[in-house]
């Protein structure tokens, strides 16, 4: 995947994200890696952003496996920007994630990031399942199958929702004990090995 971006300085992100972004990146930011995509890609199999990747895509991006970001604790983060549309098979979300067009995810999206990162979405957000557990969520539109969270604020744009009760539609493997906790790593093993998590 390294080859399919040029590397570039925060200067230069600035500049194509002039509009996406609400504080700029600074010269402080070193310990950052930013890398560029020029064009539409496709990328056959998983793809996981590595601590501290800023990657931006100047088109449509398409991974035909798993896309996930940093999400594993507080500590590690990435930045995932297209400014275009956004297609996956499954997607693990934590960290800030910014799509201009669609973002189309053909059967789960799971997003979690302690309430502290965005998920932005100008058009559309489709996607079989959507679990959101925890993260800031903008879209144009919503179009999904089935919506799970703990946030009753949901079902003000889908009244459908499963609120609670995890234990009812997830299967008990990528839950906590108690069922009411999603355990997101086990969740992204069983997407990325493209085995169903719901019951």
């Amino acid at each position: 995947m390294a080859d399919s971006f040029d590397p570039i300085d925060s200067a230069r992100a600035n500049m194509i994200l002039e509009s996406l972004l609400e504080t700029p990146f600074s010269e402080d930011d070193e310990h950052l890696q930013f890398a560029l995509r020029q064009g539409d890609l496709t990328h056959e199999g998983d793809f996981e952003l590595e601590p501290n990747d800023v990657i931006i895509v100047v088109g449509n991006l398409t991974v035909t496996g798993c896309l996930a970001d940093q999400f594993y604790n507080e500590d590690d983060f990435s930045k995932l920007y297209v400014m275009g549309n956004l297609r996956a098979r499954d997607m693990v979300c934590g960290s800030e994630v910014r799509v201009t067009g669609n973002l189309e995810v053909q059967n789960v999206l799971y997003a979690n990031s302690f309430d502290m990162d965005t998920l932005g979405v100008s058009g559309k957000l489709s996607a079989k399942v959507f679990i959101e557990d925890g993260h800031q969520v903008e879209f144009g539109a919503l179009d999904v199958g089935a919506l799970i969270s703990d946030d009753e604020t949901w079902r003000e744009v889908k009244p459908e929702a499963v609120i609670g009760g995890f234990e009812t539609v997830l299967q008990s493997h990528v839950l906590s004990e108690d069922g009411q906790l999603v355990l997101g790593e086990s969740l992204h093993q069983e997407l990325k090995a493209g085995r169903s998590v719901l019951r």
